[in-house]
């Protein structure tokens, strides 16, 4: 299997300029892409890495350490946080359009180690509980945005929770049915896609 590349900037190198917990991290990805996650031990990235083992324990504590750091990484949580906290504007269909395609965007630029890591965790569950936690992340952002939306009377008398799960099912449904199958089930841009669906789900929730 070919090395993913141009998920960071330009690849995995492994330059001088990147201090040894990235190339850590990098060489971590770049062996469970290659080899999976069972064949990536600390010995094997370490040499990867150029760095001692101890190195690894050191920033990392140990394999499980390293796996969490990588999740956080490509983790969606912090730019969701970013939109909720700087861009929301409180219009229901405008605010979850753009969490959407902001979403997609950056879901699509990391697409193959998305795919890779469900891959594992069907394996591994260390992996499966560890890549849980973003959705749990992006969860619980949404509900308070929801909650806050209801507290202004922009929301209708729904379930939550339920109206939480059903978005972030939309987005990532479609995310994997890009990634997976392209242009193969319809032709119909992202955007167009996001623009008929958001308006779709917030008029169902506008009181």
């Amino acid at each position: 299997m070919q090395v993913i590349t141009y998920i960071f900037a330009k690849g995995f190198g492994r330059s001088l300029e990147k201090d040894a917990t990235e190339r850590i991290i990098d060489a971590a990805i770049e062996l469970v892409s290659q080899k999976g996650y069972k064949a990536a031990t600390t010995k094997a990235i370490a040499e990867l890495a150029n760095v001692n083992e101890i190195t690894i324990f050191r920033n990392f504590g140990n394999k499980r350490g390293l796996l969490n750091a990588i999740v956080q990484k490509f983790s969606y949580g912090p730019v969701l946080q970013k939109i909720i906290q700087e861009e929301t504007i409180w219009e229901l269909e405008a605010d979850l359009y753009n969490f959407s395609i902001t979403y997609q965007k950056f879901m699509m630029s990391i697409k193959e180690f998305v795919l890779i890591s469900f891959k594992e965790a069907g394996i591994f569950p260390e992996i499966e509980e560890e890549i849980s936690k973003v959705p749990l992340l992006i969860k619980g952002e949404l509900m308070d945005y929801f909650h806050a939306m209801k507290v202004q009377g922009k929301l209708a008398d729904v379930d939550i929770e339920a109206t939480v799960m059903a978005l972030i099912s939309l987005n990532f449904g479609y995310f994997v049915s890009r990634a997976r199958l392209d242009a193969k089930v319809t032709d119909i841009s992202t955007d167009d896609f996001l623009k008929t669906s958001i308006l779709i789900f917030s008029r169902g929730l506008t009181p």
